[in-house]
Formats: structure tokens, C-alpha cells, sequence
């Protein structure tokens, strides 16, 4: 009897806190604000195998919403995804999560992972995105930029760091790369030589061209990089579809949140 009550627990658990494949890794409550972490049960750990939010609301006990800080970017990973929330007025014990997690998994089958090729072999301020992709989704952009476009598009851009209103110099950059994406085909450009992070380099920047919703990512990839360097960056592309993507919903109830 002992036996079946330990194996009911062990059922309602699972039930609890890992639902379609979903885990709620942790409820974290850090200095001044809540911070929740989720993974899927037995994802690979590559990038062909992705994860983010496509929706999610969390509450407390009582219901009430929690508000988002913004702090955490909602990008694809290859491990935990990460919100935070505004510490409420009163202690918050447990939480509730309810979403969609988006399972993103490119490869060249189903047409959404793309070798480009070294940065010294790819003309720059052009679409490099595949001719099949655009000819059904002819609003999709990616290329690499060059500092003359760069220093056209923001002549006048300054920036704002540590009180020091300074201009940026473009130069000081490895790879500078535009964008425009939509729902339902967002990009993910892959560095290899950073071991396939996507989250790759260091003091990076993003800009958006408020006339055309061009988004420009400005990367540093290595300190003091060389110019032969920079140009045998390997640089590989992701593009959603429906082929590869499958949405994963999950809703916990009291979960709790460790001070």
C-alpha cells in the first residue's frame, strides 16, 4: 500500500510540474524581482534544437497578473528560457505559468538552416536569403552591412552608455548585419566559430531604422580580431517555418517560489 501511495505521488508530480515535455525548472526570487526558468524534458542541448516563448502569463494565488520587467530577452536558446517579473506588493509563495513554448528545430530538410559562407566571400548591403524563401516571402531581409551604410543610416546616432554622450565608430565592430523578419519566418544568425552560441560576442548593439523597420545588429566578436580574421567568420542562418517549428503549451499551478 505504501508502495502505490509513493507511486501516486510520483504521478501527480510529474502531473504538477512537467507537462507536454515542458519542465518549470525554478521560481526565483532575486533582490527586486521574480525570475522563472523553464526547459523541455530531453531536448538536445545543440543549435538544432531551440526554444523561447511564444506566449506566457504568469499569476499569483490570488490571480493577479505579474508584470514583465523586460529584462530578460525573449530569444531563442538551446537550454533555459528566462522571464522576470516586478516583485508584487505582498509575498509571493507560490506561482502559476501558463503558455506556449515555441520548439524550433532548422535543418536543411525542411528548408530553414542555410550555410552562407565566410564573411569575405559574401557581398554586403544585398539579400542573402535564399531565392525559394523569397519568392514566397518577398518582405524577408538578411545581409551584412557595410560601415558606409552604417554611417548613413546613423550619421547622427550617439550613444548613451555610462553618462558618456559619445558617437559610436562603427569600425570598432566585426559584423554588422541587417534584418526584417515577420511572425512567422524570425531569423537566427550562428556564428560557428563562438562553439555555435547565439548569443554570440561582446558589447553588442542593436539599432532600428525607424523609416524602413530595418533592424541592425552590430556584433564585436573577439578583442583586437584581425582583419583575415574577420573575414573567415563562418556565418550560418536560421529561418522559421511551419516545418520547423511545433508550439508546446504548458500551465502550472502553484509553483513555488524559493526566496
Amino acid at each position: 500500500m505504501k508502495k502505490l501511495f509513493l507511486l501516486t505521488g510520483i504521478i501527480l508530480s510529474t502531473s504538477l510540474y512537467s507537462q507536454q515535455n515542458i519542465i518549470f525548472e525554478r521560481a526565483t526570487q532575486l533582490f527586486d524581482f521574480i525570475e522563472l526558468s523553464f526547459e523541455m524534458d530531453n531536448k538536445p542541448s545543440d543549435k538544432f534544437h531551440l526554444i523561447k516563448f511564444d506566449t506566457l502569463t504568469a499569476t499569483d494565488k490570488k490571480g493577479n497578473l505579474l508584470i514583465d520587467t523586460h529584462d530578460a530577452k525573449n530569444i531563442y536558446r538551446r537550454a533555459n528560457i528566462l522571464i522576470r517579473y516586478e516583485l508584487p506588493k505582498e509575498q509571493l509563495k507560490t506561482v502559476n505559468a501558463k503558455g506556449i513554448v515555441k520548439y524550433f528545430k532548422p535543418s536543411k530538410e525542411n528548408n530553414s538552416y542555410f550555410i552562407l559562407g565566410n564573411i569575405k566571400d559574401l557581398k554586403k548591403d544585398v539579400n542573402l536569403i535564399d531565392k525559394s524563401i523569397l519568392a514566397k516571402n518577398s518582405g524577408l531581409y538578411f545581409g551584412l552591412v557595410s560601415i558606409e551604410i552604417a554611417n548613413k543610416i546613423f550619421k547622427d546616432f550617439i550613444s548613451y552608455k555610462a553618462n558618456q554622450n559619445t558617437k559610436i565608430d562603427f569600425n570598432d565592430y566585426d559584423l554588422i548585419i541587417a534584418i526584417i523578419d515577420d511572425k512567422e519566418h524570425e531569423m537566427v544568425p550562428v556564428v560557428s566559430m563562438m562553439n555555435d552560441e547565439l548569443d554570440f560576442g561582446y558589447n553588442n548593439m542593436t539599432l532600428k531604422d525607424p523609416k524602413t523597420g530595418t533592424v541592425y545588429k552590430f556584433y564585436k566578436i573577439k578583442k583586437s580580431m584581425t582583419t583575415k580574421e574577420r573575414g573567415d567568420i563562418p556565418l550560418e542562418l536560421f529561418i522559421e517555418n511551419e516545418k520547423s517549428v511545433q508550439k508546446v503549451p504548458f500551465d502550472f499551478k502553484n509553483f513555488q517560489v524559493k526566496q
